[in-house]
């Protein structure tokens, strides 16, 4: 009986978000829809997610100005997971993230007075088959190598090789796999 309200939840998500955002999204049926999903999508943005992500939820989408956001398919977003994009973000497929993650691919501007209205953004690549431990900040710019893992609480700064565990703040490797 579980798995049919499951499955009737996701359905209906499906018909209220394709009506919604009409041409922004690009949605497959068949995905689990656990807890909520809050989707923020501006006027020129585009969300594609593909089939099969489990989502725990709370899970925040947002893309702003021209920001498009790829999901994979077969991926696992655990609890409170963001994710927000000015620009672009990739996120591969068997992609596992924990709960509290923040993924973002831009950063506000300062100067000589503080903080901007300004963002500066750059693309943010996830490859499959990657683990993002709990509690993880993926900043701007960064490309996450396929198989790799992010420790718990790490803040990735920079690009991450393929086959790899980082963590720290920065993060850095801790070992090759």
């Amino acid at each position: 009986m579980k798995k049919i309200l499951l499955g009737i939840r996701t359905l209906i998500f499906f018909c209220v978000t394709k009506i919604k955002y009409r041409n922004k999204i690009q949605l497959h049926v068949a995905n689990s829809i656990r807890g909520k999903i809050v989707l923020d999508l501006g006027p020129n943005t585009k969300l594609n997610i593909g089939s099969f992500l489990m989502s725990q939820g709370p899970l925040y989408i947002k893309a702003i100005g021209d920001g498009k956001i790829n999901i994979g398919k077969n991926n696992f977003f655990n609890h409170n997971v963001s994710i927000t994009a000015t620009r672009s973000i990739k996120i591969g497929d068997s992609v596992d993230i924990a709960n509290n993650v923040v993924i973002v691919d831009h950063d506000h501007v300062m100067d000589d007075n503080g903080v901007t209205g300004e963002l500066k953004s750059s693309p943010v690549k996830i490859d499959n088959h990657v683990w993002i431990g709990a509690n993880s900040i993926i900043t701007k710019g960064v490309h996450i190598g396929e198989g790799s893992i992010v420790a718990a609480g790490a803040v990735v700064t920079r690009d991450v090789p393929a086959h790899s565990v980082v963590a720290g703040v920065p993060a850095k490797i801790i070992k090759k796999l």
